[in-house]
């Protein structure tokens, strides 16, 4: 049985938050979009944005990967200088999609770029928020693209201060994006305040290159919740995973969602294990994902055309 990372006695931990702060990259995971029904007679949309920090236009390439794992879409859009290109319902206006819900890989890629064969010379900003348009307002919650994820190499990730309780009304959703082209399992462990397990190692699967969301299966005030991944294809070039855990607690009385990227942890046998000595560096925690990673994955999807872009106060919609 696989000892938990979280309370492993005498580990030196050494944690990573997933989304780097202040880092730009041609890459970048947004891991939950949505046009879809909630509960409670909610609307989930995905406002999007890119903004192009180059002096010239970058082509951005934006896929789709569905929840289910089934076939994904990839749509470009192309980004002048220094400009901000938006959507307000991105699965809508860029893909068409009247109803769905997934995860979106963001890139930038050489040949779509002629001349800009660097990472810092194709490096752009992406985020998003998938919000409820209540009468009353909107509200919603900010996820932004992150580009360093969970393999299947004894490094576990933890997300802090979750609440699951049908007493109080709190509500917790776990999920993940599985970049992957095998069937990975996402276990989870659950741990009270008081250091307890109250979920130990539950797997959900994950399809490949696909997206999984569910509700947490235990009830809690107060926890942490920790994931780690069992890949069959670890040891493959092209099939190993690379996985975006990620936990949405929803407050049950306005609705309003809490998104949280789990940080990466690693015990000092598994950093000894990658490199003889304690010095290892916090940046080689997890996978970096890059263009060439996604480029593999671009190849796989159906791929519609170039966006359109309509001025506006705003800056340039999205559009079909």
């Amino acid at each position: 049985m696989k000892t938990s990372r979280l309370f492993l006695p005498g580990a030196l931990l050494i944690l990573l938050s997933l989304p780097l702060a202040a880092q730009v990259n041609d890459t970048y995971v947004i891991t939950a979009a949505a046009n879809q029904d909630g509960a409670f007679g909610t609307k989930w949309l995905t406002q999007f944005s890119l903004f192009n920090p180059q002096s010239y236009t970058l082509r951005i390439s934006v896929t789709y990967l569905p929840t289910g794992g089934t076939k994904g879409l990839q749509e470009d859009v192309d980004v002048p200088a220094n400009s901000l290109a938006y959507s307000d319902n991105i699965l809508k206006d860029l893909f068409g999609l009247n109803s769905g819900g997934g995860a979106l890989l963001v890139a930038t890629f050489a040949d779509k770029n002629p001349g800009k064969n660097s990472m810092l010379s194709r490096a752009f900003l992406v985020t998003s928020n998938t919000y409820n348009n209540a009468r009353t307002g909107t509200y919603g919650t900010v996820i932004p693209g992150n580009f360093t994820g969970l393999l299947d190499d004894g490094i576990t990730a933890v997300a802090q201060n979750i609440r699951n309780s049908t007493r109080t009304g709190w509500r917790t959703n776990i999920g993940a994006v599985n970049l992957g082209r095998c069937n990975a399992t996402l276990r989870v462990s659950v741990f009270d305040a008081d250091g307890h397990t109250i979920l130990n190692q539950a797997p959900f699967t994950l399809p490949p290159l696909g997206h999984f969301q569910d509700s947490l299966p235990v009830q809690t005030e107060a926890a942490s919740v920790e994931f780690y991944i069992q890949d069959p294809c670890k040891n493959s070039n092209n099939d190993y995973a690379v996985v975006f855990p990620y936990t949405s607690v929803v407050d049950g009385l306005s609705g309003d969602p809490s998104y949280q990227s789990p940080t990466l942890l690693a015990p000092l046998s598994s950093l000894l294990s990658k490199a003889q000595s304690t010095e290892s560096e916090p940046a080689s925690i997890g996978k970096k994902i890059d263009s060439n990673y996604a480029r593999r994955i671009s190849d796989e999807v159906d791929f519609l055309g170039v966006a359109m872009l309509t001025r506006d106060a705003k800056g340039y919609r999205i559009t079909r």
